[in-house]
């Protein structure tokens, strides 16, 4: 082993070492991180799992779990108001008008002849070609009135006609018009018979056998003021015949 001191350039070449050894002490080096391997690629797994996790359960809450729909606010509908609007039409009660009552003519045309007691367009419904008998005056001077008229006792006949074939039985229609006397207002009025106030007069009708011959006879009475009407018929059908002797006598 050599223990001598170094000369010549061994020694310059020393002292240059120990020169360059000293300045690298006196120098800091900065100092280097050390990672472990094995922990750095642990928690670069962990916070990509973690990731991968957070955007799994981001979706899957937003799939499973429905979003609320926007609350809307209804507002109350306003109440009906109780007040009737000013425009409403305001309804009035109608007065019930009265009937007038009519006026009907009391003053009465006697007719003079058997055609003349009913219009003329009318006297061809009514009694066709069947043969008739007219009587101006009783023969015997009297009202020519029976007991089935006791209601015109007293008054007067103006004119009597019969239409009936002479080959019938008792089949036809005998009619007496004239001037009723005092009371027969109140006769009618108190009548058993079948009476109603028509054509402004009363009237009553009676229906007997026609013995001895199958059938019926009707006798009908009117009054309107003091003048009469009356009509018997045996198996003589007739259409309103009161009604046209009526319009005809009064102007109806």
């Amino acid at each position: 082993m050599n223990t001598e001191p170094p000369e010549g350039d061994d020694l310059q070449r020393l002292l240059v070492s120990m020169k360059q050894n000293v300045l690298e002490r006196a120098t800091p080096r900065p100092k280097r991180r050390r990672f472990r391997p094995g922990i750095a690629i642990g928690v670069v797994g962990l916070l990509a799992i973690g990731t991968a996790t957070g955007a799994v359960a981001l979706s899957l809450s937003q799939h499973d779990e429905p979003v609320a729909a926007p609350t809307r606010t209804q507002q109350p509908e306003p109440a009906p108001s109780a007040t009737t609007p000013t425009s409403a039409p305001i309804t009035a009660t109608p007065t019930a008008t009265p009937t007038p009552t009519p006026t009907w003519n009391t003053t009465a045309v006697l007719p003079t002849t058997c055609r003349g007691t009913v219009p003329a367009d009318d006297y061809a419904r009514l009694f066709g070609d069947v043969p008739v008998t007219e009587i101006t005056e009783a023969k015997d001077g009297s009202t020519g009135t029976d007991s089935a008229d006791v209601t015109w006792a007293g008054g007067s006949v103006a004119i009597i006609c019969t239409w009936m074939d002479p080959r019938a039985d008792v089949s036809g229609l005998d009619m007496k018009i004239g001037t009723a006397g005092p009371g027969a207002a109140d006769v009618l009025a108190k009548s058993t018979f079948h009476c109603e106030d028509r054509d402004g007069g009363r009237m009553c009708q009676a229906s007997s056998p026609a013995d001895p011959y199958p059938g019926d006879q009707v006798t009908t009475y009117f009054l309107r003021g003091d003048t009469f009407i009356v009509i018997r018929q045996t198996n003589f059908p007739t259409d309103n015949l009161l009604g046209a002797i009526v319009g005809e006598i009064w102007g109806d």
